[in-house]
């Protein structure tokens, strides 16, 4: 039992938390964020982040999809040709980075190939004032009743397929949202509308064209509910 194939143009949810990493004063050059199109009609926003000893990480924002915070994997410099994978959509790019170190020219292979450019939006030093900025935001925000982790398993046809939700409060009062399909190896699929009315909480998944309505539990720590995908199943949440 699937619950998607994704592909960026058809991926996507609401905003995850944008917390990333802090850059240290040694961080590489492609540290940063950097602005792109897809085939010139899909902006993406990709975030790099790197530490003293110049490994690299990212996180990628489809926003006209309301897709931020895409986990990204295998960030990776050798030389001028950078290159990432971001799993939950099968995706991967290749490029090289220009001369002057803001601007960088390659491919996106998603099932095909298409070409994608980006260029540098705010240097490491930008990007950490920014990102202190919001961790500093995110810190005075009152948890939500369902701020945390929570895991179930789906079970049809004789499968199990075994889910994580993550929710986290966000400073402007909406309840942020992803979903990870840990049998598949998607993880960070982005979640939608995710409201708590008095004990009923509800979100859709707007990628896989999924909807949940559930009951917390009395002591906060449970969700009894009903995952619906095109037909109705029984799923059940726990508070890790």
């Amino acid at each position: 039992m699937k619950i998607a194939k994704y592909w960026v143009a058809v991926v996507m949810g609401t905003a995850l938390m944008a917390a990333y990493g802090q850059s240290g004063s040694a961080a590489p050059a492609m540290a940063g964020d950097w602005s792109g199109s897809l085939a010139g009609t899909l902006p993406l926003v990709l975030h790099v982040r790197g530490d003293a000893s110049g490994a690299l990480t990212a996180k990628m924002d489809s926003p006209t999809q309301g897709a931020n915070g895409m986990a990204v994997a295998n960030v990776k410099l050798s030389g001028t040709t950078f290159s990432f994978e971001v799993p939950m959509v099968k995706g991967s790019y290749t490029g090289t980075v220009g001369a002057d170190g803001k601007s960088m020219a390659g491919t996106w292979t998603q099932g095909q190939s298409m070409p994608l450019e980006w260029k540098l939006t705010k240097t490491a030093a930008e990007a950490a004032e920014e990102d202190a900025r919001l961790a500093a935001e995110m810190a005075k925000v009152k948890p939500s009743p369902i701020d945390g982790d929570w895991t179930g398993a789906l079970s049809a046809g004789g499968a199990t397929l075994h889910l994580a939700f993550h929710f986290h409060a966000m400073p402007d009062g909406t309840i942020a949202g992803t979903l990870d399909s840990l049998d598949q190896n998607a993880m960070g699929i982005p979640c939608a509308n995710v409201k708590v009315d008095a004990r009923k909480v509800t979100l859709e998944v707007p990628a896989v064209h999924g909807f949940y309505t559930g009951a917390l539990s009395g002591d906060g720590k449970s969700l009894a509910g009903t995952w619906s995908q095109g037909t109705p199943l029984e799923l059940d949440l726990t508070r890790k």
